[in-house]
């Protein structure tokens, strides 16, 4: 697979895993459905392979703007912020340590990686903030609100980096620019290791959508609702976990009314951060599993 096969591919995975409180074949919301992630994920996909010789910037501008005049709705903004990075690196993803063992190899091949992400993020330059910041801008993304600093709306700093920095308070797309991606690499290892124990993907993603959840605040339902909400959502979330064995008829019935939970309609519960997360997890774990 190309890079941009690849994004398609894990923006596809991603909702078409039947996950809590997202859009998926048999969930919609009012303003978007699932063909709309489809049809955005090959436009996204193949604006990464036409954009891959542009700067990050320029590739993330245009990635959005793709999906923009594709669907008319911001279906996968985060997911952009992440795999367009990754796919910058995707032969490091694809390496391999040999002669050490497992539980090593893959501290390795994740350290590896956080750095050349760390390297590619650092060599931009203010271009690349104007056209991410004007990518931002453009998507609306939901419970951005207003910042004293780096906001949106004004003049983007010199670096995207610094930006993030400041953003990584609230956000965690943000987050993963300035700690290397951890939690998208951390995530692609589980969803491995899932794989490895004979789960399918949408079994694996399931299963990791609702760990993450457990095991942190999802940062978009944080802005929009506030922090008591988000450790709402995460208690019930341990609550499903320890229901009984993953896809056990106790279990089942506990995800589904955490499911309808999240689906009041007087106030939505979206983690879509952490399905962002997740579509850059499933970018990350391909590259070692196919």
């Amino acid at each position: 697979m190309t890079p941009g096969q690849r994004v398609c591919f894990s923006i596809f995975n991603e909702a078409s895993a039947i996950k809590l409180g997202n859009v998926h074949p048999y969930a919609s919301f009012p303003n978007m459905n699932f063909s709309d992630f489809e049809r955005a994920a090959h436009a996204i996909g193949e604006c990464v392979d036409a954009t891959s010789a542009d700067s990050l910037g320029s590739s993330i501008l245009a990635c959005t703007r793709a999906m923009l005049d594709t669907v008319q709705v911001n279906t996968s903004l985060g997911t952009i912020l992440l795999v367009v990075p990754l796919s910058r690196i995707t032969p490091i993803l694809q390496s391999d340590v040999l002669s050490i063992a497992e539980d090593q190899h893959q501290k390795i091949w994740i350290q590896q990686s956080s750095e050349a992400i760390l390297r590619l993020l650092a060599s931009t330059g203010p271009q690349d903030c104007e056209a991410i910041y004007e990518a931002i801008s453009t998507a609306h993304p939901g419970g951005l609100g207003r910042s004293k600093v780096a906001d949106v709306s004004e003049k983007p700093p010199p670096s995207i980096l610094d930006a993030m920095q400041i953003a990584s308070a609230w956000d965690d797309i943000a987050l993963q620019y300035t700690n290397g991606f951890l939690q998208v690499f951390e995530s692609a290892s589980r969803l491995l290791e899932l794989r490895d124990q004979g789960s399918t993907w949408p079994d694996a993603i399931r299963h990791l959508q609702l760990e993450l959840l457990v095991s942190r605040n999802d940062s978009l339902i944080v802005r929009k609702l506030g922090m008591a909400t988000g450790d709402d959502v995460k208690t019930r979330a341990k609550k499903v976990l320890a229901s009984g064995p993953f896809g056990s008829p106790a279990f089942e019935t506990a995800w589904q009314e955490f499911d309808d939970h999240l689906r009041q309609p007087t106030e939505r519960k979206n983690p879509g951060t952490t399905a962002d997360l997740i579509a850059g997890s499933i970018y990350v774990a391909s590259c070692k599993w196919t």
